[in-house]
């Protein structure tokens, strides 16, 4: 469902799995629409849910579409009995992840949400190392996710717009992933958080007709109030005892996707940075530092292609993919399942809950000025 620049990564990354084949894009225009389906060689293409949602051939359903739509589409799809991969956020607020949840629950239905950097090998070997005590017991996280593809005022996307997108932005659509890669490597919780937010560009030129994602645009504009934020920084305490910080940033001119994240722990730090050698951790101690690269050991195992090999980079596409191929993996061994478990290794409707009550908190504690619990 969609036929933007995340849909399509989709489509590929779904044929990359060995799991799937796409046999339809469902978009608003249907002259876009068809011309996304001809240039991905998708057999069907239509402007109807309800068209793709009674063919018995249709097992799953990818929300790739704008936010606002999320909650609606998921919620047809699951009482049409597929099950379904969404964008985060996976909806506007918390309560529609809930409910989007219980009817996934009720319908035995698989519910994913693409957190895309849970896909990268690295992460998941420093999710093994957390795990078994490499660092020792963290006590500290830190990092952010920096972006520039809306530095300017001239930069314009449906993102911007909280009709489309929601009351947040920069936290919702970026600090949700960084929020989401602590966690999953942690395996720890946050408890509060304490935000403050700006929006850097307070009136940007919005172009007449759509601009896709990461796309310029010239052509004729006019002058719109922005109510979404730019930038935040999120300072949480941890269930554990230990801390955290994340910077987020979608006007840092120079930084196309720096997202970082470093944890201290009691016996060393780990870091892993995307930008700069997504491929590799860094691993210190009071008496040593160490790389540790990826090796042939850290790929998944799955019917596509295999991945790329040592000192070969894979990159975002194969972590979407790889993302995409254990969701797969839980549909075939076992089609219906409860899913308000954590016992499948893609990322669930829980994490997406998480998520957004991430989100919901630091847009609280940013309008009160005072920590926030996560509800």
């Amino acid at each position: 469902m969609g036929t933007g620049f995340i849909a399509l990564h989709h489509v590929e990354a779904i044929r990359r799995t060995g799991y799937g084949e796409v046999i339809a894009i469902v978009g608003s225009d249907p002259n876009r629409t068809a011309a996304c389906a001809q240039r991905l060689r998708v057999p069907q293409a239509t402007t109807s849910l309800d068209e793709v949602l009674v063919n018995p051939l249709v097992d799953v359903v990818h929300v790739c579409s704008r936010n606002r739509t999320h909650e609606k589409i998921t919620l047809a799809a699951l009482a049409a009995g597929k099950h379904v991969m969404v964008e985060k956020p996976m909806a506007l607020d918390p309560e529609g992840a809930a409910r989007m949840a219980e009817l996934a629950t009720s319908q035995k239905r698989h519910l994913g949400v693409a957190f895309t950097y849970r896909g990268y090998p690295m992460v998941r070997r420093a999710r093994s190392l957390v795990a078994v005590g490499r660092i020792g017991p963290v006590l500290m996280a830190q990092g952010g996710y920096l972006q520039d593809w809306l530095s300017e005022p001239s930069d314009y996307n449906w993102r911007v717009d909280s009709t489309e997108s929601g009351r947040s932005r920069a936290i919702a659509d970026i600090g949700s992933h960084w929020f989401d890669l602590m966690e999953f490597v942690t395996g720890g919780r946050v408890a509060e958080v304490f935000a403050e937010t700006r929006t850097a560009i307070p009136v940007r030129r919005r172009p007449i007709g759509d601009v896709a994602t990461y796309q310029s645009f010239t052509g004729p504009t006019t002058e719109t109030t922005v109510d979404t934020e730019d930038e935040a920084i999120v300072v949480m305490r941890l269930a554990s005892g230990g801390m955290a910080s994340c910077v987020l940033s979608q006007v840092s001119p120079g930084r196309k996707n720096y997202l970082t994240l470093e944890l201290s722990g009691a016996a060393g730090t780990l870091g892993w940075n995307l930008e700069d050698g997504a491929d590799r951790l860094w691993i210190g101690s009071r008496d040593r530092t160490e790389i540790i690269h990826r090796t042939a050991a850290d790929a998944l195992d799955f019917p596509g292609p295999d991945s790329a090999p040592d000192g070969v980079s894979d990159g975002w596409t194969g972590a979407l993919r790889d993302v995409l191929a254990l969701f797969y993996v839980a549909i075939s061994r076992d089609g219906a399942v409860d899913s308000s478990t954590e016992s499948h290794a893609y990322p669930s409707a829980q994490a997406g809950r998480r998520a957004l009550a991430f989100v919901e908190a630091a847009l609280k504690s940013a309008s009160a000025g005072r920590w926030q619990m996560l509800e």
